[in-house]
């Protein structure tokens, strides 16, 4: 597996000589000198909050399990995570008592089987229900399976088109260049449950890459859990220009405890679960989206004006940042702004930013020219997202892994299904020919998820 990054403890001004770098002599760490622990660099005065590296390594690997390793057609041993390892190749190797093909990975030699996909009419029934918007007593009675049977075909449902989902966007993304866009949002649920999410697109179209909950089974300190009914994130659309909104967000970041201290009002987790801080998901998030870059030749990366998702992604991008492959860029929604801006001066950083029809930008990782290379041609498509799953997700869910199955089915429902002037997003990035219905894509996912090996 190709290297993420296991150390966030270090200056995250890209400015400073010791921006991305670990255990300087310039630092001090655990610095209570603001109120709050920190690294205190010497060089530049900057002061990172403190992170947990551990509880970011643990659920880092819970969420890798899910999103990227749930394998139905290869050897799992070479092959374990999608991305970041490359396909293993297998021949035909007998049959097991069952009679169930077995192959021999080319790799290492292991011997394993990829069974059939049983009782496809179960699992069209599952995906019937979620396309009507059952709750799930509701959904359970109408396939008149039990309910240990249900949520096991809905699982079986979530790996068929992840898996379906997932091979096809690894065909395609060995390219000189990716665009991303990511952005946090808040999924309210049932009884004042809910989580944090964060999505990540394909910039030119729309595809959702990677959504990521900070929903987590995983014991939390007390510093790292989510518990607050405060909402330090400012709505879009309060100021009269677009200058007001900028200098007002980095004016709320500033009254915070420190700048990574986002809260996002009161959210109950969900059935023996915890929430983990948005600042802590968006390390996890942002190391999972290595998966996407780390074979591209140069990528640019436009993030939500939001501190927090700052630090990530510039600890994420580090190697490319230096080698001067990697851009970021914030990106600020506002319509019918009246103000022009260029390479004007902003926040704590010093952030210089220009505005277009659609709102403004700043360069995060080098500094502008007189016309920049900003280039987000729909500023709409997260948006489009968050709508789709606001109006498509059960709210009655109350357990981590039905979650996660419902909100990856949604995922790839919309990536391929969806349609916006008459492409879906899928068809947008080159993944499909046609808009698909959800029951085509379910055959599609199946007929893609057997494997044959090649002949030798």
């Amino acid at each position: 597996m190709f290297n993420i990054r296991e150390d966030f403890n270090c200056c995250k001004t890209v400015s400073c000589r010791n921006f991305g770098i670990n255990k300087s002599d310039d630092y001090i760490y655990k610095s209570k000198r603001l109120g709050y622990l920190a690294v205190e660099c010497k060089a530049c005065g900057s002061h990172p909050p403190w992170v947990n590296n551990q509880i970011i390594e643990n659920i880092l690997k819970e969420k890798l399990a899910f999103h990227f390793s749930r394998k139905i057609s290869h050897c799992t041993h070479c092959y374990q995570y999608f991305f970041f390892n490359e396909k293993n190749e297998a021949q035909l190797h007998g049959f097991t008592a069952a009679g169930t093909q077995r192959l021999k990975c080319k790799n290492c030699q292991r011997v394993y089987s990829v069974g059939k996909h049983k009782n496809i009419d179960a699992i069209k029934q599952v995906l019937q229900t979620v396309i009507d918007k059952l709750d799930t007593s509701a959904a359970i009675k109408k396939t008149g399976l039990s309910a240990r049977l249900y949520y096991f075909y809905l699982d079986k449902l979530s790996l068929l088109l992840t898996n379906f989902s997932r091979l096809k966007e690894q065909e395609i993304l060995q390219r000189d260049y990716i665009a991303l866009q990511t952005e946090g949002k808040v999924l309210h649920l049932d009884h004042k449950r809910g989580f944090y999410t964060l999505f990540t697109a394909e910039a030119d179209s729309g595809y959702i890459l990677l959504q990521t909950s900070n929903v987590t089974q995983q014991k939390l300190t007390k510093q790292d859990t989510y518990h607050s009914t405060e909402n330090t994130v400012i709505k879009d659309g309060c100021s009269s220009n677009v200058e007001n909104e900028i200098n007002q967000r980095y004016q709320q970041t500033m009254q915070r405890k420190h700048f990574e201290k986002l809260l996002v009002g009161e959210l109950k987790p969900i059935n023996r679960c915890n929430l983990i801080n948005p600042a802590r998901l968006s390390y996890v998030h942002f190391s999972m989206l290595r998966a996407f870059i780390y074979k591209t030749e140069r990528y640019r990366h436009y993030i939500e004006l939001e501190s927090s998702i700052r630090a990530a992604a510039l600890m994420s991008a580090y190697p490319e940042i230096k080698t001067e492959k990697a851009e970021i860029y914030y990106y600020l929604p506002f319509a019918d702004s009246k103000e022009t801006l260029i390479n004007k001066k902003a926040g704590w950083w010093g952030d210089r930013w220009s505005s277009f029809e659609s709102g403004a930008y700043s360069a995060i990782t080098k500094k502008l020219q007189s016309n920049p290379p900003f280039d987000l041609r729909d500023t709409e498509y997260l948006n489009r997202y968050f709508t789709y799953l606001e109006g498509s997700l059960n709210k009655g869910l109350n357990s981590m892994n039905t979650l996660a199955n419902f909100s990856e089915i949604h995922r790839v429902l919309f990536n391929f299904c969806e349609t916006n002037k008459g492409k879906s997003p899928a068809m947008q990035f080159a993944l499909a020919e046609k808009p698909y219905t959800a029951q085509e894509l379910l055959e599609e996912a199946i007929r893609f998820n057997q494997y044959v090996p090649k002949k030798d």
